[in-house]
């Protein structure tokens, strides 16, 4: 049984290969088992394009119960955190194999903004490699509730004053007795509103050296009287769980601070590097979601006793996309495979190459989702406008994409550099 059929013309087009196949048919088995027939059963809160949302623009209480019943089930199932090593509970996956289970996820969880299929799996809420920086009493503590599904978390790092220069950072963290008191100002944190811990990129007072060297990365519990949720962020993707983060007078303790203090910067690329690294996988699953609506509609659509797909400025678009989700295919698990030859996103200090390649897998398959999603649109034509043709949002998603974990410009400055063209 499959809730997802495939276009009879695309049958064993996009394989996934034999070592990596069992873990992609869990998956697939997981969400068409239990996530599809959860939503059914509470679709008044995730069937229309904007039910997951309340009068005030953020994620409902019920849908944000779901997503978290779905992340408490794949956890339990040992799907959750595929990304991580088995040593803290993780699947163990390298990036080129988890490439699969992203493109897999995406695929399905696409349709609607509710993200309660894509909840079973660990994206920015969950636990990030640069947690394995933790000691033993650290991760027991904050780390293996995200493993286990019971918590969920969000990083502060972007500030009013400072975006694509993290270095402009004026959150403050100033030693106090034997613990930690930080100020200052997080915006556009993602799952901000939600989060049950905060790590807080701050610049350590009385610290020495530079600025990049003066930074610590800081545990925060979100229930900390200092810890405020700002004003939601309303952005285009229309998320629901995006806000700004405030810290006012915010005491934590001394075992509060991951690593040392001059660590801050490399474990905030760290977990920026993991978001870069799912770039390929999210957008082919989203790839091919779309080729699936433009091929189903050029198919049913009729127009002058013709399926519109029988007319050629129909056809080049999808034969375009469905071309070029082949070569992000390649491309995405060539490099991500290269880059496992070479280093770890827990790595704080990244080889050229490496960077090059972290760049090159974010900037790419997001151009290239951005133009599928327009040919998308394009094709269905005023249905595609429409929030209920499924694909709309898509284009939303791929415009955001392009800003945040760097910017295109960013990842472009960094290739350069990483050639000798600086």
């Amino acid at each position: 049984m499959t809730t997802f059929p495939e276009d009879e013309a695309l049958a064993g087009e996009f394989t996934v290969p034999d070592d990596v196949r069992p873990v992609v048919d869990r998956v697939i088995e997981f969400i068409e088992e239990e996530v599809l027939p959860y939503e059914e059963e509470h679709a008044e809160h995730v069937g229309g394009p904007l039910d997951y949302l309340d009068e005030d623009g953020l994620m409902k209480p019920e849908t944000r119960a779901m997503q978290e019943e779905i992340r408490k089930r794949s956890a339990d199932e040992g799907l959750y955190a595929l990304h991580l090593p088995e040593e803290v509970g993780g699947g163990g996956l390298s990036n080129r194999e988890h490439f699969y289970v992203q493109e897999t996820v995406f695929r399905y969880g696409t349709g609607h903004g509710s993200s309660v299929a894509r909840a079973m799996m660990a994206w920015t809420e969950g636990p990030s490699p640069a947690l394995l920086h933790l000691d033993e009493d650290q991760r027991e503590e904050w780390l293996r509730p995200l493993v286990e599904g019971r918590k969920t978390a969000c990083i502060g790092i972007t500030e009013p004053g400072a975006g694509s220069d993290v270095t402009a950072i004026s959150t403050t963290a100033e030693r106090d007795g034997d613990g930690w008191v930080l100020d200052g100002d997080k915006r556009y944190i993602t799952n901000g509103p939600f989060a049950d811990t905060a790590q807080i990129l701050a610049k350590v007072e009385g610290a020495d050296g530079p600025a990049h060297e003066t930074m610590g990365m800081f545990l925060v519990d979100t229930d900390n009287p200092g810890f405020e949720v700002g004003e939601p962020n309303l952005n285009i993707m229309m998320d629901g769980i995006t806000s700004d983060v405030h810290l006012r007078d915010c005491r934590i303790d001394g075992d509060q601070l991951v690593g040392e203090v001059g660590d801050g910067l490399p474990l905030a690329l760290s977990w920026v590097n993991w978001r870069r690294a799912g770039r390929a996988g999210m957008c082919a699953g989203m790839g091919r979601y779309l080729l699936d609506r433009m091929l189903t509609y050029a198919k049913e659509r009729e127009s002058f006793g013709e399926p519109i797909g029988s007319n050629q400025a129909v056809q080049w678009p999808i034969v375009e996309t469905a071309t070029e989700i082949h070569a992000v295919r390649e491309f995405g698990t060539s490099l991500l495979g290269a880059y496992d030859a070479e280093a770890n996103l827990h790595d704080l200090q990244q080889p050229a190459t490496a960077r090059r390649k972290l760049s090159m897998l974010k900037y790419y398959p997001e151009d290239r989702l951005f133009d599928w999603a327009d040919r998308a649109i394009q094709v269905l034509g005023g249905y595609g406008l429409m929030r209920a043709g499924g694909v709309e949002r898509v284009f939303r998603v791929a415009r955001n994409l392009r800003i945040p974990a760097g910017t295109t410009e960013v990842q472009k400055r960094t290739i350069a550099k990483t050639l000798g063209l600086d």
